[in-house]
């Protein structure tokens, strides 16, 4: 099993993220994991600088370059389509973690370190699953780590990466819906905490000029198409469970919604919002109410104009949950 990585991230240097590793590692393997530790997203380091022997082994095209000592070894290569983390990780097979000083860019989960001298404020980069601070006032949707237990944080990551792992266990295409025969199942989610859940969905529907008139006016024989809409988006979100075969049947905590009419290229803009305190999230829900809302559109105008596209349906952002912070980079 490949190694977990994760990224410790903070909105800018002084905030001591190499004192807090340098006193987690030892912390970690005191519990017995093996974990490596490296920097994140450097544009150099100073052994692989031109003219630096490993620098022109690797030019030369060694697959790695580096070197050994009687007391460790430091290794420098690359593989095409892969990030150096995820490069390292194919390499480090039999380490349970990957820790990455920096990269708040990394598509791995984050921890974010938020020192009231320094960065008060936390900055919460998609991914963010967890801030460990001195500021005991944060009130955020993540726990919130106290800046120096460091057994608090080693329980937090064993917890989250370690003990709970085989609820991301994945198949050799990297699905959780399918068992280890290969046949669909719902994800067991018995064992997880109940969080507060949230997620933004967005789409859109393109119409005639003509028929974008009528829908803002509400001329249409059916009546007021949006106020439908909305009415069966919300419908919608609830009966998620019962039309997506893998998802849950959900107790939702609220639900809205929201139209964005764009009159220059004729089109609706839909946004659905969804909340609850659950085991698992709500992207689906959100996702599903986008798709229902412009489907009702779509029947409801209809009879004036089959020319109508729905499209770019999409998750925005999600929040809660063991993957963190999510926000999309474009809406």
């Amino acid at each position: 099993m490949s190694p977990v990585i994760f990224n410790l991230v903070a909105a800018q240097s002084g905030t001591g993220k190499t004192t807090i590793l340098e006193k987690l590692l030892p912390e970690l393997k005191r519990r017995g994991l093996r974990v490596a530790a490296m920097k994140g997203n450097l544009d150099h380091y100073d052994i692989d600088l031109p003219g630096k022997d490993s620098y022109r082994f690797s030019k030369a095209g060694a697959g790695i370059a580096g070197f050994t000592t009687p007391e460790g070894f430091f290794l420098y290569g690359s593989e095409k389509g892969k990030s150096g983390s995820e490069a390292a990780a194919d390499l480090l097979t039999n380490f349970d973690l990957i820790i990455i000083e920096g990269n708040k860019k990394s598509r791995h989960p984050k921890i974010e370190v938020v020192r009231s001298e320094v960065n008060p404020d936390p900055l919460l980069p998609d991914h963010t699953i967890a801030v460990l601070s001195d500021r005991f006032d944060l009130k955020l949707d993540i726990p919130v780590i106290n800046i120096y237990d460091i057994k608090a944080l080693a329980d937090f990551i064993i917890n989250y990466f370690i003990e709970n792992r085989h609820e991301e266990t994945l198949d050799s295409e990297g699905l959780t819906h399918f068992d280890q025969a290969g046949r669909p199942k719902m994800v067991d989610v018995s064992g997880k905490k109940e969080t507060t859940r949230e997620a933004y969905a967005k789409g859109e529907i393109l119409m005639d000029p003509a028929t974008f008139t009528r829908v803002m006016a509400g001329s249409l024989a059916k009546g007021d198409v949006l106020s439908v809409a909305q009415v069966a988006a919300v419908m919608a979100v609830k009966e998620t469970g019962r039309l997506i075969p893998m998802a849950h049947p959900l107790g939702i905590a609220g639900v809205e919604v929201d139209f964005h009419p764009k009159e220059e290229e004729s089109k609706i803009e839909i946004g659905v919002r969804v909340k609850l305190t659950g085991q698992t999230g709500v992207e689906m829900e959100a996702l599903t109410g986008v798709s229902v809302a412009a489907l009702t559109i779509y029947d409801m105008c209809k009879a004036v104009d089959k020319n109508m596209v729905i499209q770019n349906i999409r998750l925005i952002e999600k929040k809660g949950g063991r993957s963190g912070h999510y926000r999309r980079e474009q809406d």
